[in-house]
Formats: structure tokens, sequence, C-alpha cells
């Protein structure tokens, strides 16, 4: 296993917010610039199959390896000889949330894979910063 990046923000917002678009996987795209799309062939649950896109890269199949209501949603991107997995978490934190991706790489090719995309953790963070703006502007403040 190689770990890629561990994420943090903060906000105001509470968590069950970005679970929720976590977990409506086609509308990444509006807070994650570099996606061209993502779709579910089925319905979210584990073990949901699907595809996504980069702007700049192929198509690659994906599967939700795991789904905790309300607190994390994580993908795995099947790749050639690896896989990456990116799990998402919102917990609660004082009146808002502490949000955390973590992102590692596995398999036989895990290390080629890894450096073929170096310089993810720094898109997660923009990806992240882009939802947690998103949220934000759309969540009305707590008085």
């Amino acid at each position: 296993m190689i770990e890629i990046g561990h994420i943090v923000a903060e906000s105001w917002v509470a968590p069950e917010h970005f679970h929720a678009r976590w977990c409506d996987v086609e509308t990444h795209t509006e807070w994650a610039p570099g996606m061209e799309y993502l779709r579910l062939a089925e319905p979210l649950a584990i073990g949901a199959r699907g595809v996504m896109k980069a702007k700049d890269g192929p198509e690659c199949p994906f599967i939700v390896s795991d789904l905790v209501p309300g607190l994390a949603y994580q993908d795995t991107l099947v790749l050639d000889g690896a896989e990456l997995t990116v799990r998402h978490e919102s917990h609660p934190h004082g009146t808002g949330s502490r949000l955390e991706l973590h992102a590692r790489m596995d398999g036989p090719k895990a290390a080629e894979r890894a450096a073929e995309m170096a310089g993810l953790d720094r898109v997660l963070a923009s990806d992240l910063a882009g939802l947690v703006a998103l949220v934000e502007r759309n969540a009305t403040r707590p008085s």
C-alpha cells in the first residue's frame, strides 16, 4: 500500500451535507473540475460499479468500496495492476464539520501507478476546497 494523500478541511456546515454530495457521484464534476464524468451503473451501495473519466485521461471502472451512512463514502478506481482507493469522511466538529480524504494505491503496480499520478494529493485538496465552497455557498449559515 502506498499512501497518496491525507487531506483535511473544516466547515461550518453540518457533516451530512458533505456526505450527501459525495454519495451523489454524478454531481462530483460540479466541484471537481478535473473530472469529465462519474456514472454509476446501479443504485448506490457497497459493491455498486460505475465508470469515471478525468478530463485528460481514459475512462476507468470504479466500485463503491465502502459506505457508512452520514459518515463515509469510499470508491476504488480499478487501474492496470493497481487500485486507487479514496475514502471521504465527514465528522462533526464543533458546530460544523471536519472533512478528511484518505487516498492510497494498492496492487503489484502500485508504485508505478502512484508515480504516474504524482500531484494527485494537490488535485484532491483542490477538489475538497471546491466542495466546501459549493456546500457553504448553498447552505444557510446558522445564527
